[in-house]
């Protein structure tokens, strides 16, 4: 995988979302743009019919490679639709969410 840019980590409590911690090294207020466009351009590549990893909390690690604005994803979710269910949570719930930088402890 090329170099990022920008990283997002997503720890993802899945019983009390609001106790979500986000640890990233973009600004906090690009952080909607960034996971919009993230959400975008996941669009149109077809149906995961893996099935989800069942669990109540999921780390979700999302990388930005500014030299060719391409995305990459690793998680432990096992299907990318939940990934990308859990990221549109994050958006909608992001003023209720911890974010802190990359060497911050939440």
């Amino acid at each position: 995988m090329p170099g990022a840019d920008v990283v997002i980590e997503i720890n993802y409590d899945i019983n009390n979302p609001e106790k979500t911690v986000i640890r990233t090294n973009a600004k906090e207020s690009a952080l909607p743009e960034l996971l919009e466009t993230f959400l975008l351009a996941q669009r149109g590549k077809g149906k995961d019919e893996r099935p989800p990893n069942l669990k109540d909390e999921y780390k979700i690690t999302i990388r930005l490679d500014l030299s060719d604005d391409t995305f990459y994803t690793t998680s432990d979710t096992g299907n990318e639709a939940l990934t990308g269910g859990i990221v549109l949570d994050v958006l909608e719930r992001l003023d209720q969410m911890t974010i802190t930088g990359l060497a911050e402890d939440p």
